[in-house]
Formats: structure tokens, C-alpha cells, sequence
């Protein structure tokens, strides 16, 4: 924790960043990363199709990987969408 003092002083820094270089403290305020939905998918669907594979076999296997790829789609048009 820090003491009064420093609280202060590091205040008065953000306040003189803000002043000086607006845009870097924009930045450095709210990232604008989305969530990484398109990695956890894949890595999700990597994991978990042994499993599929296994117990449900390799038509189950097929239907997840056109399952994950097709949602994987949505959600890249979906920011395509979004950005524009």
C-alpha cells in the first residue's frame, strides 16, 4: 500500500501525463484488446476433440471441427461488423 504522500505524487504524475501526452494515457487507461475468443476456441476444440473422437467417434469428430470453424467465422465477421 502506499502512504499518503505517494498517492499524491503519483496523482500529481498521472495528471501531468494526461496534460502533456493525451492519446498515451488514453491508452494506457481503458485497452481496447477484446477477449481472445478466437485462440480459446481453437484451443478448447484442440483439447477436447481426442475426447469426442474417443467417445462419441469419428463422425462426432467431423461435426465438432465444422462446429467450432463455423463459430469461429461468426465471430470474425462479428468484429469485422463491429469495426466497421
Amino acid at each position: 500500500m502506499l502512504e499518503e504522500k505517494d498517492r499524491r505524487v503519483l496523482a500529481d504524475i498521472e495528471q501531468r501525463l494526461c496534460v502533456a501526452d493525451p492519446d498515451f494515457a488514453r491508452r494506457m487507461r481503458a485497452p481496447d484488446r477484446p477477449f481472445p475468443v478466437v485462440p480459446v476456441l481453437c484451443v478448447t476444440g484442440f483439447l477436447a476433440l481426442p475426447f469426442i473422437g474417443l467417445f462419441l467417434g469419428p463422425r462426432a469428430v467431423l461435426a465438432a471441427i465444422n462446429v467450432i470453424a463455423a463459430v469461429v467465422m461468426i465471430v470474425l465477421l462479428y468484429r469485422v461488423r463491429a469495426s466497421r
